[in-house]
């Protein structure tokens, strides 16, 4: 077990790297092989573009708390009061928003399992590392804050909150990558529709 923490914390972003090429590649040369009538097509679009609209605020306001602060402080307040990982929890969410909006089956499936397989262990990794650091406060914030499922209830912030406005802006980027994917996979599917970008294999 110590051994997978260790590789899911060193090797975290090449691992989603190569996840990633693979999605990328089933997107961009497969094709669904059921066929959506219009109403169908346009609901999948506009819960797809709800979720990552989701997604790329609520990714920004936990962004907002850890800017300045993260591992150093033991951050509490705003998203951390519902939830004790909500950059993932929010990620999963536009993930599956992505999934949606490329209308493929397999690729929403893989982003799932992806999710439900791989990242309990970055999870368990990165909390490990903030109960060395934090110690008794860590494990009495585990108590009252769930690790995945938020718990309203538990929602508290500060009036005012300070942080590192430099580590903020880098925020911008981190999380523009999900309304553009969104806007690349309409691209694509008007693509294959048309028949401009070669379709190799279908997909349930």
């Amino acid at each position: 077990m110590d051994k997978i923490l260790f590789i899911t914390k060193e090797y975290r972003i090449a691992i989603t790297r190569v996840f990633g090429a693979a999605i990328l590649f089933l997107i961009l040369f497969s094709h669904y092989s059921w066929k959506p009538n219009v109403i169908v097509n346009l609901t999948i679009e506009f819960v797809a573009f709800l979720l990552v609209l989701i997604c790329t605020f609520g990714r920004l306001w936990a962004l907002a708390y850890i800017s300045g602060h993260k591992t150093r402080d033991l951050i509490t307040q705003g998203p951390y009061s519902l939830v004790r990982n909500p950059l993932y929890l929010f990620s999963l969410i536009g993930a599956v928003g992505v999934g949606l909006a490329s209308k493929n089956v397999l690729v929403c499936a893989l982003i799932i399992v992806m999710f439900g397989l791989y990242y309990p262990f970055v999870i368990r990794a990165e909390e490990e590392n903030l109960r060395e650091v934090h110690g008794e406060a860590f494990e009495e914030y585990t108590r009252k804050t769930p690790m995945f499922i938020p718990r309203f209830s538990g929602f508290h912030e500060e009036p005012y909150y300070s942080i590192d406005a430099r580590l903020f802006r880098r925020a911008f980027i981190s999380v523009i990558w999900f309304p553009l994917i969104f806007m690349i996979l309409l691209v694509i599917d008007r693509l294959h529709e048309s028949g401009i970008m070669p379709i190799l294999f279908t997909v349930p």
